[in-house]
């Protein structure tokens, strides 16, 4: 064997990372979950951030060693946040990538079926719960995603230390996705295997290894708090703010249809597949326990509520049983060719659409030519040069389709980076931003508190106090309506922009109201002004007066 055939399953795992954090699945950085996690983070680095910012404070009901990592690598990077996220987003895209070759190469024996099932999960796509199989910037589940799948490999094939080391590690970072996987796994080993005695000792060191975080949880719990019952208030924000998330009432009919096409594939793949009788029991125990958590998922959320069942959000366990289908049709396709496994190339592939119609017709392109491939010439010395090559094409396509690649900021119009620019270098470090709820992420470029953040609300999850705070401010904006944020929004008067804050105003030395700039809010005046919005500045203690001015 020449060192060209040596590295040419590495080198294709490589191209597909790079091809996919430029373009394919562009890598983000400041967006969506970290528009918290970003200012959270910048806290623990610097306490006096976001002062009375009950958002910041709510890291502590968030239990997790995911700040903690990040805040111990920092100077390594040169207190450099984007690029530290940048760098460990590309360490944890590479393992992803690496877990699906492995779960494909071992559970089949079989290279091609790994390179297939890398080229099936290349495309992130949604699934239900309102996340996608895997995610394109930084945060908990990123790092655990493939850490997860490598225990589910452990799992399969026996290796029971290594599945545990990995399960710990994951629990501490984030707890939730490790608890969909220990349950699933856990159960499907006892079925697979029977009951050992050193399930015993195995079970008391994955205890050991999780009880960190679950210490940092319970230092933390909140006074009062139950697990079971919950206010009226708490309910009306998840149904309100998260109901997409956890609640299956809210869920759009296609992505129902999407779950039960790739639940019917599972099943069809396990009975017509050609798998060992224990591996045989051991797939049909995961994905009955990840049925099993969706099941309790709609039960006590829609029809007899629990807070903890709430909070699990037991629809986002499906993730893993997605991948874990992807990468058991690549293996049916590649090992057991019948025509049965060919015809799910219906309800497979029709997960790949779902709006992104340039990611969707590139995604069929490249899966159609990676089973060619594969399928009459194999992952040889030509095809997987060729594989790469298209693979790097398509990424560089993309990545000048959507502008180039940047690492320093997210997607958001630049205008709005503007104003928490002029924020941050103008204004006090305990100024109030009141902002408009349909414009996110304030905080994480102006490093100010802000108040109107209509993403916050996500964090009431696990806080009722948070949840109450939460709903309050959106009330006092007349913002309750996620569908009509920017009208109601721009319904407001000076006076409203008054009593929030005649109410806030003892714990910040002044407050401005970022408006949009085809808008106009009387009798305050201007401190800022870009294309698309406008800065009004708040009366002071010591200016208490000065509307009276403005108003003449």
């Amino acid at each position: 064997m020449t060192i060209i055939d040596r590295i040419k399953v590495p080198f294709f795992l490589i191209i597909v990372a790079v091809a996919s954090v430029i373009g394919i699945n562009q890598y983000h950085f400041g967006m969506w979950n970290q528009f918290i996690s970003l200012p959270w983070l910048q806290e623990l680095i610097d306490p006096a951030s976001y002062p009375h910012d009950l958002l910041v404070e709510q890291y502590s009901n968030s239990p997790t060693f995911f700040l903690f990592l990040l805040k111990w690598a920092l100077p390594f990077f040169g207190e450099n946040i984007p690029l530290l996220f940048f760098s460990l987003y590309l360490i944890c895209l590479a393992l992803t990538i690496y877990s699906f070759y492995r779960l494909g190469q071992e559970i089949f024996k079989s290279k091609e079926a790994g390179i297939l099932a890398v080229v099936l999960l290349s495309f992130a796509f949604p699934v239900i719960g309102d996340v996608s199989i895997w995610d394109t910037l930084l945060m908990e589940r990123t790092i655990t995603y493939p850490i997860l799948l490598l225990s589910i490999l452990h799992l399969y094939k026996g290796r029971l230390w290594y599945a545990i080391l990995l399960l710990g590690l994951a629990f501490n970072i984030h707890p939730l996705s490790a608890i969909y996987v220990i349950a699933a796994s856990g159960l499907a080993v006892l079925l697979t295997e029977g009951f050992k005695k050193e399930y015993i000792w195995q079970g008391f060191f994955l205890l050991l290894m999780v009880s960190p975080v679950l210490l940092l949880k319970f230092s933390n719990a909140a006074p009062g708090e139950s697990s079971l019952s919950f206010s009226e208030t708490w309910m009306e924000v998840m149904r309100l703010r998260n109901g997409h998330h956890t609640f299956p009432s809210e869920f759009p009919p296609s992505i129902f249809l999407k779950t039960a096409l790739i639940i019917l594939s599972y099943y069809v793949i396990l009975a017509k597949g050609n798998f060992a009788p224990k591996a045989k029991v051991f797939l049909h125990a995961f994905g009955g326990s990840i049925l099993f958590m969706m099941l309790l998922g709609t039960v006590f959320t829609e029809f007899y509520p629990v807070k903890l069942i709430i909070q699990f959000q037991f629809y986002r366990a499906f993730l893993f049983m997605g991948t874990l289908s992807l990468i058991l049709w690549a293996g049916m396709l590649v090992k057991n060719p019948k025509p049965v496994f060919y015809l799910l190339a219906i309800p497979f592939l029709a997960q790949y659409a779902y709006g992104e119609w340039a990611k969707t017709i590139s995604a069929l392109s490249l899966i159609g030519l990676a089973w060619f491939v594969i399928r009459y010439f194999g992952f040889k010395r030509k095809a997987s040069l060729a594989l790469s090559f298209a693979y790097l094409s398509l990424g560089l396509v993309a990545m000048l389709m959507r502008g180039g690649l940047e690492i320093h900021q997210g997607s958001q119009e630049k205008d709005w980076y503007e104003v928490q620019d002029w924020f941050r270098e103008n204004t006090a470090q305990d100024a109030l931003a009141i902002v408009p709820p349909a414009e996110l992420g304030f905080r994480v470029r102006s490093l100010r508190t802000s108040y109107g953040d209509w993403f916050d609300g996500t964090k009431a999850f696990f806080s009722e106090q948070y949840a109450e705070y939460w709903y309050d401010h959106m009330s006092r904006l007349k913002c309750t309506d996620p569908d009509h944020l920017k009208e109601d929004y721009s319904t407001l008067q000076s006076h409203d922009f008054l009593n929030i804050w005649d109410r806030e105003s003892d714990k910040h030395s002044e407050a401005y109201v970022v408006h949009y700039a085809d808008r106009s809010v009387d009798k305050l005046p201007v401190a800022y002004l870009n294309e698309h919005f406008v800065v009004y500045q708040l009366p002071t203690k010591e200016t208490p007066v000065f509307l009276a001015s403005v108003g003449n």
